[in-house]
């Protein structure tokens, strides 16, 4: 017969239940030590003390050694497991504990999908991302850089290969798969339509609203006025660090008499 253990204080509803039951299955099982419940799963002793704190939220092989050394079955143990989760990570990300996102008929774009997937994520446990690989079939069929950008919301799965593999890692039934690969179809041919906007057709300019400017000489001669006799410098080539010519000013120009009388 240990000490008695600490009432359970937390804001985690379904933690608490967790706590709970694991504490009545000690009870059931003749109310053992620590270091007995150790020695029979093989967990360290503190371990399973922390486990049934309700203080966080322990990892699922704990819970389910706790069980085995009670001898008693999981039942819902899994399940209360994965609620917990599921607020512990809300909670983190500043969410209200039972919010929801619309249906998954309703999905229409990329950001409907991104929260379908994250909320789907935290139903299933948060699973680590190492987890998650080894779930999807091993390396490569879901990278965990990738899975970490899908439940952050920053991407969403580019094919339905990758789209498959990550419904596998969160334990989605295979019955459920034609329902979200339904809403995956609607995403990103939403997003492809955005992509792809109507063209709008060029009416041609006419002759009357061609505003084209005639393309100046590349040699500007500046002249001089009559009674000027000085030369004034003369752009003569385009090629660059070659020294302006000098020439001497042309006569001025005399415009033509009247020829008619």
């Amino acid at each position: 017969m240990g000490r008695p253990e600490k009432p359970i204080v937390t804001d985690n509803k379904p933690l608490r239940e967790l706590a709970e039951g694991l504490r009545e299955r000690r009870r059931w099982a003749g109310q053992p030590s620590y270091r007995e419940l150790a020695r029979m799963a093989g967990v360290h002793a503190t371990t399973l003390q922390r486990a049934a704190s309700g203080d966080t939220v322990p990892k699922l092989h704990v819970v389910l050694a706790y069980l085995r050394a009670c001898t008693a079955p999981e039942g819902s143990a899994v399940a209360k497991w994965k609620e917990a989760r599921q607020v512990q990570a809300r909670a983190r990300r500043g969410r209200p504990p039972h919010a929801t996102v619309s249906p998954l008929a309703l999905v229409r774009d990329f950001a409907d999908l991104s929260a379908q997937l994250q909320q789907l994520y935290e139903r299933a446990g948060s699973p680590t991302l190492r987890e998650m690989e080894q779930r999807a079939g091993g390396y490569g069929v879901l990278p965990r850089s990738t899975a970490h950008r899908i439940v952050t919301r920053q991407a969403v799965p580019h094919s339905i290969a990758q789209f498959r593999a990550f419904l596998q890692a969160c334990e989605v039934p295979v019955t459920s798969h034609v329902a979200w690969e339904d809403a995956w179809s609607r995403a990103w041919r939403h997003e492809k339509s955005d992509a792809f906007p109507v063209e709008v057709t060029r009416v041609p300019s006419t002759k009357k609203d061609d505003t084209r400017k005639s393309r100046r000489p590349s040699n500007v001669y500046a002249y001089l006025s009559a009674d000027q006799t000085e030369a004034r410098p003369v752009r003569s080539s385009r090629r660059r660090g070659r020294p302006p010519a000098w020439r001497a000013d042309p006569l001025p120009l005399q415009m033509p008499g009247n020829s008619f009388s």
